[in-house]
């Protein structure tokens, strides 16, 4: 289910949800103050955050019935728990308790309960085996068995997949500004291998590095986190799981496998939610509905427009 713009009526409670959370323990982070502003300018209150009183679970499940916007605040207050890169138990059972009145249960809690437990193995493989790609693999494992795993192991370390990379290598004769000759150029820049080629990742990360071409975010551990939330806003299927795996893998320092990078601390969460909300413009799932290979011809300006991309990159102040 896609994210849910939550209605001006509902903007109050939810921010003093947001409160409570930040109030269980002695002092509240800096981030999680910025994150709660950024959220008071995204839900369009002028409410001032320091005017919040902090209101019960029962108070919250009155005001909110949507299911959706529901379990939308329990991911809310999950990452803003987690912003000051503790965790804690206390705030882990004020969110269960939220969670409670308010009839969800997403997987991110169970998330946090492991990570307030020390159980990150656990962790990593409940988190991994929910991103996107995952079933972008399991689907390409349906399709070409045991003919695609030899193929794509071979490409990842031996040798070239000659007619796949020269598919890709096709795109470098597109016209110039097109999204699939800026690809192509950009992968060449930086020296990365094109899909096919000896070295390159698997073939379905190509839908990713698209994303970052058209939402326009780098590929530092900032614009990983911001990426994934444009992506989460507007995938159609557990959106915010693939937040959550940035927050751990680029704020929490986690690893979720040798080859991946890791850093702490780079959550911005104004940038964060702003990148969502232009996720959310996106009429159309991107890693899972969009015809892309249609598009790679167009002047990368033109993707946008075709599908929706109005707000700039920036958060308006």
């Amino acid at each position: 289910m896609r994210l849910k713009r939550p209605t001006p009526a509902q903007a109050e409670p939810i921010l003093r949800a947001f409160a409570a959370v930040t109030r269980v323990t002695s002092s509240v982070d800096e981030r999680q103050a910025a994150m709660i502003a950024a959220a008071r300018t995204v839900l369009g209150t002028d409410v001032e955050p320091g005017s919040l009183q902090p209101l019960s679970p029962a108070e919250l499940a009155a005001a909110i019935d949507d299911p959706a916007i529901r379990s939308q605040i329990v991911q809310g207050m999950i990452v803003l728990s987690l912003l000051d890169e503790e965790v804690d138990a206390k705030e882990l059972q004020l969110i269960e308790a939220f969670a409670e009145a308010l009839a969800v249960a997403p997987d991110e809690l169970r998330n946090m309960q492991q990570l307030v437990e020390g159980r990150t193995l656990a962790l990593r493989f409940d988190v991994g085996r929910r991103v996107w790609f995952m079933e972008r693999l399991k689907k390409a494992w349906r399709e070409g068995g045991f003919r695609w795993l030899a193929r794509t192991v071979a490409t990842l370390a031996l040798c070239n997949d000659e007619p796949l990379a020269a598919k890709y290598r096709a795109l470098g004769e597109l016209p110039p500004g097109s999204l699939g000759r800026t690809y192509f150029e950009r992968m060449r820049e930086q020296g990365f291998s094109l899909p096919g080629e000896k070295g390159s990742q698997v073939e379905p990360v190509f839908i990713h590095d698209l994303t970052h071409l058209l939402c326009g975010y780098g590929t530092d551990a900032r614009g990983e986190i911001l990426t994934a939330a444009f992506s989460a806003g507007n995938r159609h299927d557990d959106p915010f799981t693939y937040i959550f795996f940035v927050l751990c893998q680029f704020h929490l320092g986690m690893r979720f496998s040798p080859f991946a990078p890791s850093e702490q601390g780079a959550f911005d969460p104004e940038a964060t939610l702003w990148a969502a909300k232009r996720g959310m413009e996106v009429g159309v799932d991107l890693s899972e509905d969009w015809d892309y290979w249609s598009d790679l011809g167009l002047p990368v300006a033109e993707v946008r427009a075709k599908l929706g991309m109005t707000l700039p990159m920036q958060p308006v102040a």
